[in-house]
């Protein structure tokens, strides 16, 4: 059962992490333009890397614990696209759409986790 309850903090930690990440990415570019510089963008990355550590830290307690080799492969790829974005964000024209892409996708990943390791909670072996 401690298998399952780790499992269930990092998936929600990840979905969290998630969804926080989209409300920053949505609104910092806002908050950006309605300040007299732009230069502030430099001062907010270490964000970016913060949501990217987290997410890899709930990736990896969950990815390790998960049943399903199908939510292994959409937590590792979504946190791998999520890291490119943010990494080569000024290299990449769509770094912003696959930074969205990757958060959809972990939070699906976590969900599905959730959701069969609360199905298996049930059947125990």
């Amino acid at each position: 059962m401690k298998n399952f309850s780790v499992s269930r903090k990092s998936d929600w930690m990840g979905i969290i992490s998630s969804v926080g990440c989209i409300i920053h990415c949505m609104f910092m570019p806002v908050l950006l333009s309605s300040a007299a510089s732009f230069t502030a963008h430099e001062e907010y990355r270490w964000l970016d890397f913060l949501f990217l550590a987290i997410a890899a830290v709930a990736v990896w307690l969950s990815a390790r614990k998960a049943h399903s080799l199908l939510v292994r492969i959409i937590l590792i790829v979504a946190w791998a696209v999520f890291a490119g974005s943010i990494i080569w964000e000024e290299s990449i024209p769509f770094a912003s759409i696959l930074m969205y892409l990757g958060s959809v996708l972990l939070i699906v990943g976590h969900v599905l986790n959730l959701r069969h390791v609360h199905h298996h909670a049930g059947h125990k072996h």
